[in-house]
């Protein structure tokens, strides 16, 4: 005996809030310890180089409340607009900073001065520079409009700054 419309609605509503509620209990990893970062690595820049674009590759790491913060900013409309038409980003997990570290040193990353911290690379693949001197680590404080106004300057002017912090009138 098949079931009533009703029901199986009422079952298909119940399905869905399940698969719903474990994945808002589990996040995709926006720095994702599984997946093989010289992999990724190889496969950003071989497609950034086919289409001459920028590339930024940000080692961090999902605890890092910064390192999420950046990457919700460069996902932000008006950052991932700007992103699609000049450069793309791939994301290399260092766990507790011990992950990934080799990767990191041939590309002279250091995770000394906190994460997350980023190289760039121009849309030749020649090296623009690092954010090594911890531009980026206090990214929790900056807003989607300041990390616009850095990855211009990266694509527009090919230097690494620290991002500016706002003033507020007060």
């Amino acid at each position: 005996m098949g079931l009533s419309a009703h029901a199986a609605a009422r079952q298909v509503t119940v399905v869905f809030l399940f698969t719903l509620s474990m994945t808002a209990c589990s996040p995709v990893p926006k720095f994702d310890p599984d997946r093989d970062a010289r992999t990724s690595f190889e496969a950003a820049t071989s497609q950034a180089s086919a289409e001459a674009r920028y590339l930024m590759v940000v080692f961090g790491a999902d605890w890092c409340p910064d390192c999420r913060k950046l990457y919700e900013n460069l996902h932000s409309d008006a950052v991932a607009s700007y992103m699609r038409d000049h450069m793309d980003f791939v994301t290399i997990d260092v766990g507790q900073k011990d992950r990934n570290l080799a990767l990191a040193a041939e590309l002279g990353v250091t995770v000394a001065n906190g994460i997350p911290v980023a190289v760039f690379f121009g849309p030749d693949g020649k090296q623009l520079g690092t954010t090594n001197d911890g531009q980026l680590e206090p990214s929790r404080h900056f807003t989607s409009r300041q990390i616009l106004t850095f990855v211009r300057t990266v694509v527009e002017h090919h230097r690494i700054t620290a991002p500016l912090v706002e003033k507020t009138s007060g």
